[in-house]
């Protein structure tokens, strides 16, 4: 059972920790957003480095609770010092485990991409590049260098392909 509950609060925990640029979350929905055109300059891997959250603490808390409820035995009952004793402790290093391992799922790929934007004004036929702006993104397969983007800002920044 209790195998089970770690599973699933992992698998919870892990759904929590996408960057696609192609999943846009909920508060971004039905929303006025400013863009930006441009074209990637250049891009690097990097190494983003997952963050915890009360999720990942309150899961974890609530599984070494249960957890430390049956340290003493099935003989003991709860209420006991034992027991007491068994569910702070386990409700604590619970807390602090699933803080650890919500951060360490978070870890994942991505690119930093160095980005000309185009200054466009009131018309696309007088666009000139003026400046450079650097992203990172989340994603298996970085965009590749001269490709044409659109930066769409949100709550997340998302860059994704653009064909004229």
């Amino acid at each position: 059972m209790f195998k089970l509950i770690t599973i699933i609060t992992l698998f919870f925990i892990y759904s929590c920790s996408n960057t696609s640029p192609t999943i846009v979350q909920n508060t971004d929905a039905q929303k006025v957003t400013a863009v930006e055109y441009g074209t990637i300059k250049t891009s690097l891997p990097v190494k983003i480095k997952g963050e915890s959250d009360w999720i990942g603490a309150t899961a974890g808390g609530l599984i070494g609770a249960l957890l430390g409820a049956h340290i003493c035995g099935e003989e003991e009952v709860a209420g006991t010092k034992c027991q007491d004793i068994g569910i702070v402790f386990g409700t604590v290093g619970g807390a602090a485990a699933g803080s650890v391992i919500q951060a360490a799922l978070g870890n994942h790929d991505g690119f930093q991409y160095i980005i000309n934007i185009d200054n466009c004004g009131e018309s696309t036929l007088s666009c000139e590049n003026n400046q450079d702006k650097a992203f990172v993104q989340g994603d298996k397969d970085p965009l590749p260098n001269n490709q044409r983007v659109i930066i769409i800002y949100g709550n997340t920044i998302r860059i994704i392909p653009y064909e004229n």
